[in-house]
């Protein structure tokens, strides 16, 4: 898929809408690397959407008296490494939208209108941003994390790894072991 057919996937010729049968719905796969903005990629924190990735577009369009109405599904892989393991996680993002573009848009709540384009790229891609997951990300499996994960602090001794409480203790805190409360 060369830039020019994705970039053209991403804009809907607005005398599609006003046939006498108009197109009701649009749907493509475009590479995540088209919808980057300056060249920064698709992520939040950690968490990344590859830009060979396919981000899936299943929309509806409807002709309303203020402009056209987009309304349905964004759908991307997106990846990140465990904030546990440091394993690297795949996972889904769906963004159901519902976008007003009109030709005079008001900011944060409309997108413009061109002449002759709808131009679904500035909308897909903020859909996709506030769909990925924000904060710490960890496995699904917590039990394949906590086997992956090293143990800070295991007993030298014990097999069985557990350490004792005593060990455990900070000495920071040592002081505060000798505090004595009286029971009132």
């Amino acid at each position: 898929m060369n830039n020019e057919s994705s970039l053209s996937a991403l804009k809907v010729p607005l005398e599609r809408l006003q046939r006498l049968e108009p197109i009701r719905t649009w749907q493509v796969e475009v590479r995540a690397a088209q919808l980057q903005d300056l060249e920064a990629p698709l992520h939040i924190g950690d968490v990344l959407v590859p830009s060979d990735h396919l981000v899936v577009i299943d929309l509806v369009l409807d002709k309303v008296s203020e402009g056209v109405a987009v309304s349905g599904k964004i759908a991307v892989n997106w990846a990140a490494d465990c904030a546990r393991c440091l394993r690297q996680i795949d996972g889904e993002a769906t963004a159901e939208v519902e976008e007003l573009f009109e030709q005079d848009p008001r900011e944060g709540e409309s997108y413009l209108l061109g002449d002759e384009f709808l131009d679904l790229a500035a909308m897909v891609r903020e859909a996709i941003l506030l769909e990925l997951p924000v904060g710490v990300v960890r496995c699904v499996d917590s039990q394949e994390c906590s086997d992956a994960a090293p143990s800070y602090g295991a007993g030298k001794n014990d097999p069985s790894g557990e350490t004792p409480e005593s060990e455990m203790r900070d000495p920071r805190w040592a002081a505060l072991d000798e505090l004595v409360f009286d029971e009132e």
